[in-house]
This record gives C-alpha cells, sequence and structure tokens, in this order.
C-alpha cells in the first residue's frame, strides 16, 4: 500500500512540475541551467560556442577560403560575429523554432545571441582603443541595430521573421534602438539548395531602403552618435540567424550604406551579428 501511495504521490508530482523541469531541447526531466532558458546543463555543456574566431573578418572557427577571394574586399560591412558554430544540433535547434513553432526557442537563442554581442563589444572596444584611454572606457555600442527582413510570403508562411525577433530581443537586452531600415523588394528561394555564386547572385536587388523607417528612428532623438564616435559616422548592426557565404549581409549592408549616405549624407560603419556561422 506504501509502494502504491508513493507511486500515487510521484506521479502528481510529476504531473504539477512546472515545464521549465523538461529540457526543451532533448526532452529529459532534470535540472534546467539558469544562464541558458529551458535547456539542462548536458544540453548547455554540448552548445558549440565560437569563442575565437580563426577569421577575424567573418567570425568564421576554422579556415575561411570565402575571406580570402578578391572581392572580400569590397563587402560593405566591416565584420561579423556569430555565437556558435553551426553543427547538427545547433540545425536542429532552429529548425524547431523556424519551421515547428516552438516558440520557447526564442528566448534561449536572444540570450545566446547576447553572450555573443557583449563577446563583439569587447572585441572590437580592444581593437579601436587609443592608448589615452583607459580599460574603463564604454564598450563599444552600435547606434542603431536593424535585421534581414523576410518576403511577405515567406512572412505569411511563417507568422514571423527569427531575425526580427532576435534583433528586437538584443534590443530589449541591451537598451539598442531597433529600426526597420529594410524592406524585402524581391521573393527568392531558400538559399540552403544554393551554390555560393547562386546565394550572391539571387541577392541582387532582393533588398530596398526604408528611408521612412530611418527617419521615424532618427526623429525620435534616440539616433545619437556617441561622444567616442567619429563626428559624422553612424554605427550600425545587422542582425540574422546564420551565416553562411556572407552574400546576404552584404546585400543588406550594401543598400543601407547607400540609403543612409543618401539620406544624411553620412558613411555609416556597418557591423552584423549572427546566431549561427557555417
Amino acid at each position: 500500500m506504501s509502494s502504491l501511495s508513493s507511486s500515487i504521490s510521484r506521479f502528481i508530482r510529476e504531473l504539477l512540475a512546472p515545464p521549465g523541469d523538461v529540457c526543451l531541447t532533448c526532452g529529459s526531466r532534470t535540472k534546467l541551467v539558469r544562464e541558458w532558458p529551458g535547456i539542462c546543463r548536458r544540453c548547455a555543456g554540448a552548445i558549440p560556442w565560437i569563442f575565437r574566431p580563426r577569421c577575424a573578418y567573418c567570425g568564421r572557427a576554422i579556415g575561411c577560403p570565402d575571406c580570402l577571394r578578391p572581392d572580400a574586399r569590397l563587402r560593405s560591412f566591416v565584420m561579423n560575429r556569430s555565437a556558435v558554430r553551426y553543427n547538427e544540433m545547433m540545425r536542429e535547434w532552429l529548425a524547431q523554432y523556424k519551421y515547428r513553432g516552438h516558440e520557447r526557442y526564442a528566448a534561449l537563442i536572444v540570450k545566446m545571441l547576447s553572450h555573443a554581442f557583449v563577446r563583439m563589444q569587447h572585441e572590437i572596444s580592444s581593437l579601436q582603443r587609443q592608448p589615452s584611454l583607459s580599460r574603463t572606457d564604454q564598450l563599444w555600442r552600435p547606434d542603431l541595430v536593424t535585421y534581414v527582413p523576410v518576403s511577405s510570403a515567406r512572412l505569411a508562411e511563417r507568422g514571423f521573421n527569427q531575425a526580427q525577433v532576435f534583433a528586437e530581443g538584443l534590443g530589449r537586452l541591451h537598451g539598442l534602438t531597433v529600426a526597420d531600415l529594410l524592406v524585402r523588394s524581391r521573393h527568392t528561394e531558400k538559399q540552403s539548395f544554393k551554390t555560393r555564386l547562386e546565394r550572391i547572385q539571387s541577392m541582387r536587388s532582393a533588398f530596398e531602403f526604408s528611408a521612412r523607417g530611418f527617419h521615424i528612428c532618427e526623429n525620435s532623438s534616440r539616433v545619437i552618435p556617441p561622444s567616442d564616435a567619429v563626428p559624422g559616422t553612424m554605427r550600425i548592426l545587422i542582425v540574422d540567424d546564420i551565416y553562411t557565404t556572407g552574400g546576404t549581409l552584404n546585400a543588406c549592408a550594401t543598400v543601407i550604406r547607400q540609403g543612409v549616405r543618401r539620406e544624411t549624407g553620412m558613411d555609416p560603419e556597418i557591423y552584423s551579428l549572427t546566431w549561427a556561422r557555417s
């Protein structure tokens, strides 16, 4: 009887246990880690972080043939940094969120992106710090954060733009201004099935600058270059989910640079931050 009572009590405890006791990614019922929303310590330990990029330009963890190409020097963004390597585990996490509607992954991915953003801040601050400045000077911050837009067809299919969710989440965590600087002018097929050259070609003329979105943000009096910025410059961060060849981000950066020059006369410094680097 006591055994039956114990079994019933355990069943009731499991039934009433909060959802957080079940790992979002592996499904095991275990203690979750505080740092990463919804996952257990084993899954947290398996995250393939990029702590020391091999490529200083695109942030890849291993050798990068793309950035050795002559056309890499003509890219419109300064650098990219990514939180993780895009392995099979990360591919499944993103698929669960993007294609299977598991919205709880959003908080986890935003937190991971935030972790990479802080590392990026320290790295850029270290590179740009002048000898006369102390280590206590303010960290590098973008004046604006934007994101890679999706087409209306893709938005209707998924119901959300994951890059927008990530950018807005990052903005909330760090008090950053998020602006709609781009619109998708042309629908493109999924990039994962294309070659490098096909990706680059398909992104040409795929985006347009949103002057309205820029001026709404500019008129809010929040877009004020920081005191440590070079006069006449604006620092913009583009957020996306995956960096593969850099073609999408470069197309976005090119359009933004042209648009900001046209509207303000300034030549902006553009950076990108992605959750994963393939």
